[in-house]
């Protein structure tokens, strides 16, 4: 009892509301600590900026004094050949080769194309993760439009692929990025990229109806243009693909100058502006240059077998058995979807003709595209030749590994089944 009497005195003490007052504070001092602390780490670790290769936006050829300085012990194979490349990029003829520019990696980032079969490629990722014991993510979408990304968003990308450990595969409508470039410091590795075209009219025409039959995309466009004019809607809903051709709408006149969201340019060149304007030689220059040095395999839809047989051969770890699993009669239902069922009459040789002088540059780099598949194709013709074996299924086993079976794994102290 008489020590609660001291307390109670104490209490309405100069000492106890002193201490008191600086008790009360604790917290939000170590709070503010806690954050100089940390701020203070992300400085010491900050990112190594500089680029594997230089990026030439003045469309010039100067190779940083930085980079001529760097050492061959910590240059990415063929990192000389490619800055000989860049150098004179304006002025060389680049040539499609069956090299295969796979590095080493766990990661692999599928940047697709608008109305190029990528669903299906999708769905082939997902189907072979389980068997080959890699995970596939999809990109959540927040807006139809992210294709083209602030340095940040790059950055960013580039640290998600660094804190995955497991193997990874990863689809996105994205431009081309250079994760090179935005890699942490200490990072050596990147992902291995590939992609899909197809012939640049018919991506061009299915994509024209595709927007007048997918619902989202009906209303963001239909919502738009009627805040833009009243009335504008219902006429752009029920616009025919003759008309729009021939009569030369903004929408399907594919003037120099104008940006380009949907032709395979702008998604191989990169995400630079020069790359997203049509018309630019620069950029058709810098993705026959992306096309060779840095993408594993980009496929072409009207060629499915070859591509598939590609994929097999340059990213197993990957694609291994997808020719199989593709034919399969559990992928049936893959091969077959069809996302716009209506029925169409034939497009006439003019507007085929008016398109495809509006995609002189577009339809080039799709030749050029064609012949390095080719190229890769008669490449490991042989190896493709041969009988298959049937790819060996994990899935039928129904082992589940939880995130910490992985993690023993990875230290070499658990199951390896």
């Amino acid at each position: 009892m008489k020590f609660w009497l001291i307390m109670r005195r104490w209490r309405n003490t100069d000492g106890f509301a002193t201490l008191y007052g600086f008790v009360r504070y604790v917290p939000y001092v170590a709070f503010i600590l806690a954050l100089k602390v940390y701020v203070m780490m992300l400085l010491i670790h900050s990112r190594d900026m500089t680029s594997d290769y230089a990026e030439y936006d003045d469309y010039s050829a100067k190779v940083s004094s930085q980079q001529q300085k760097t050492t061959t012990t910590t240059e990415e194979p063929g990192w000389r050949e490619k800055q000989e490349v860049l150098q004179r990029l304006n002025r060389t003829k680049l040539v499609p080769s069956a090299t295969n520019r796979t590095p080493e990696t766990i990661w692999l980032f599928y940047n697709r194309i608008p109305r190029t079969g990528g669903q299906t490629i999708v769905s082939l990722l997902k189907s072979l993760s389980k068997d080959l014991d890699y995970q596939h993510q999809e990109h959540v979408y927040r807006t139809p439009w992210q294709r083209l990304m602030s340095d940040e968003e790059q950055k960013n990308l580039a640290t998600w692929f660094e804190y995955n450990f497991w193997p990874k595969s990863y689809d996105r409508f994205s431009l081309y990025i250079n994760f090179t470039q935005h890699r942490s410091a200490y990072v050596t590795l990147r992902p291995a990229y590939i992609t899909m075209v197809r012939d640049p009219v018919e991506k061009f025409i299915s994509y024209f109806r595709f927007k007048r039959v997918d619902q989202q995309r009906v209303k963001m466009e239909m919502t738009w243009r009627e805040r833009e004019k009243p009335g504008a809607s219902r006429s752009w809903y029920w616009k025919k693909l003759e008309d729009c051709v021939l009569n030369d709408d903004p929408e399907c006149s594919m003037k120099d100058g104008t940006d380009d969201f949907l032709s395979a340019v702008p998604f191989i060149c990169g995400q630079h502006s020069y790359c997203l304007k049509r018309g630019e030689p620069y950029a058709l220059q810098k993705a026959k240059f992306h096309a060779e040095y840095e993408y594993s395999v980009i496929g072409i839809t009207e060629e499915w077998n070859t591509t598939l047989g590609v994929l097999e051969q340059y990213l197993p770890a990957f694609f291994s058995g997808a020719r199989q699993r593709y034919f399969s009669s559990e992928f049936q239902n893959e091969r077959t979807v069809n996302k716009n069922p209506k029925k169409y009459k034939e497009v006439s040789a003019e507007v085929r003709t008016a398109l495809k002088n509006r995609m002189a540059l577009e339809y080039e780099l799709y030749e050029f595209l064609k012949q390095r598949l080719h190229r890769q194709y008669l490449a490991v013709a042989d190896i493709l030749m041969k009988p298959t074996t049937e790819i060996p299924s994990r899935s039928t086993e129904k082992v589940e590994l939880s995130n910490w079976d992985r993690l023993d794994i990875e230290l070499g102290r658990g199951r390896k089944d």
